[in-house]
């Protein structure tokens, strides 16, 4: 059975998902997967964060408009998120 096949801009809004969906469960914004309960660690989420600028930074003239907006949102909402859980 073949593996299905995506295009490249699916996989870039599924890693851009993957590490915001990430981010926001160790920022204990949503429920850990494996425990059904919200979980903080900051130390994790501040990684997350890093890893979804970085790619921000490394893709920067390379994406379409939503490509673009999708990253650019996820970013400044979590590190928004991020600063108030950090001065909780």
């Amino acid at each position: 059975m073949a593996a299905p096949q995506y295009n490249k801009k699916e996989l870039f809004t599924f890693l851009v998902t993957q590490f915001s969906s990430s981010a926001w469960s160790q920022l204990g914004k949503t429920p850990n997967p494996l425990t059904g309960k919200p979980e903080k660690n900051l130390e994790a989420a501040a990684l997350s964060i890093d890893m979804l600028e970085m790619l921000q930074f490394k893709t920067a003239g390379n994406l379409n408009k939503v490509e673009d907006k999708t990253i650019s949102d996820a970013v400044r909402e979590l590190k928004l998120s991020f600063m108030e859980e950090s001065n909780r």
